[in-house]
């Protein structure tokens, strides 16, 4: 099943990538890709198809066992480049742009600025909360100091 794409955020879509095309290998190696992802941790919360021979309803071979109030889930928050991965962060209760704050200062700054690679684009989604006015503030009001250490670094890192 795919998700809905409206016709704007498709045509938002088509237009990045073409804005992309004429990056090199260097540039892509120097991005920070991010995401978040939810786990089930039994079964799916989707849908769920099961085919079976005719007259084998009861047949236990062809039935999904189910877990009373969908068995819980698990989010995580990652980041990745080219060369290496980044922690992967558990995710407590339902993520928000104060939360995402969090990962950016606590888990994300932290990881980039101990990279031997020193990264020029930092890629997201545009889940609302990535790009709502406090995360926007937050970053506008990063401290001078991790500003001055990026750059101090970027002559061991390049």
């Amino acid at each position: 099943m795919k998700p809905y794409i409206s016709d704007h955020n498709r045509a938002a879509r088509v237009a990045w990538a073409r804005a992309q095309l004429n990056r090199t290998q260097s540039e892509w190696e120097r991005v920070l890709w991010t995401d978040e992802s939810k786990f089930m941790l039994f079964g799916s919360d989707g849908i769920s198809y099961v085919r079976r021979p005719v007259g084998s309803r009861f047949n236990t071979k062809y039935q999904t066992p189910t877990v009373k109030h969908d068995g819980g889930n698990e989010m995580v928050w990652s980041c990745f480049s080219t060369h290496e991965v980044g922690p992967l962060n558990r995710i407590r209760g339902n993520m928000d742009r104060f939360v995402y704050e969090q990962i950016l200062q606590n888990v994300m700054l932290p990881f980039a600025l101990a990279s031997p690679k020193v990264f020029y684009s930092f890629q997201q989604d545009n889940d609302p909360k990535h790009t709502s006015n406090h995360i926007k503030t937050a970053w506008a009001q990063m401290p001078q100091s991790v500003l001055t250490n990026l750059i101090q670094s970027m002559s061991r890192r390049c």
